[in-house]
């Protein structure tokens, strides 16, 4: 997963609550809460019987239309059709998620699993930026260890799939991608604060989709148990 690198400068916390600093923060939010809507509606249509078997038919291509997506989404945020860039990303992330969520609703109790995922991913979410908000604190510390970690559970999921076929991986890696992304949360929030509205609204909010989109993709992980 590729990340924007964005000149971060100290902020006082007078100019991180000032109108100027909350109007962009309701700009991102709007980027952010229309997106996911995005996402749904691209689910939608992922569900419908000829998407659906196209994309579940060709994971692998999907995997890497995925990766692909993220890169050209993450380099034209800040261009002059940020905004259709990342609306059209929003709307296939949703798409490739189909399968996902279909496999899911087909097995017992498969609606309150996605809605309980969905309502953790919410509070868990809502709650670390509220801490973030008030806090004020400097998350930026935690890039190296949190990029780290994510290549490392990659790789092991990878390794799991192809090699190792262990039950017990399978079972923490989620965990462990969850303790990840809520991470990743507190340090793009953070670069977000402090930034003095140099990262675009777009952009911004692409980091924050990102980061709970895979959230919610962990918290099914684990409650969608047989």
């Amino acid at each position: 997963m590729q990340r924007e690198r964005f000149q971060l400068t100290a902020v006082p916390l007078s100019i991180v609550d000032s109108p100027a600093q909350v109007a962009y923060l309701r700009k991102v939010l709007g980027y952010l809460l229309i997106g996911l809507l995005v996402a749904a509606a691209g689910t939608q249509v992922g569900m419908m019987p000829p998407v659906l078997a196209l994309v579940a038919g060709h994971p692998f291509i999907g995997m890497l239309g995925m990766i692909g997506l993220i890169i050209w989404a993450t380099s034209a945020s800040t261009g002059p059709r940020a905004g259709t860039a990342y609306y059209v990303f929003t709307f296939a992330m949703g798409l490739l998620m189909a399968p996902i969520i279909y496999v899911t609703l087909s097995r017992f109790n498969g609606l309150q699993t996605l809605a309980m995922a969905g309502g953790i991913t919410i509070v868990n979410t809502l709650a670390l930026s509220a801490y973030a908000w008030i806090s004020k604190r400097d998350f930026s510390f935690m890039g190296g260890f949190l990029i780290t970690g994510l290549i490392t559970m990659i790789v092991a999921q990878l390794l799991n799939a192809f090699w190792l076929h262990s039950p017990l991986l399978e079972s923490v890696v989620p965990m462990v991608l969850i303790l990840l992304f809520n991470g990743f949360i507190l340090y793009d929030l953070s670069r977000i604060l402090n930034s003095a509205r140099s990262i675009p609204p777009t952009a911004a909010a692409l980091m924050l989709f990102l980061d709970i989109f895979n959230l919610f993709l962990a918290w099914l992980r684990v409650l969608d148990r047989d």
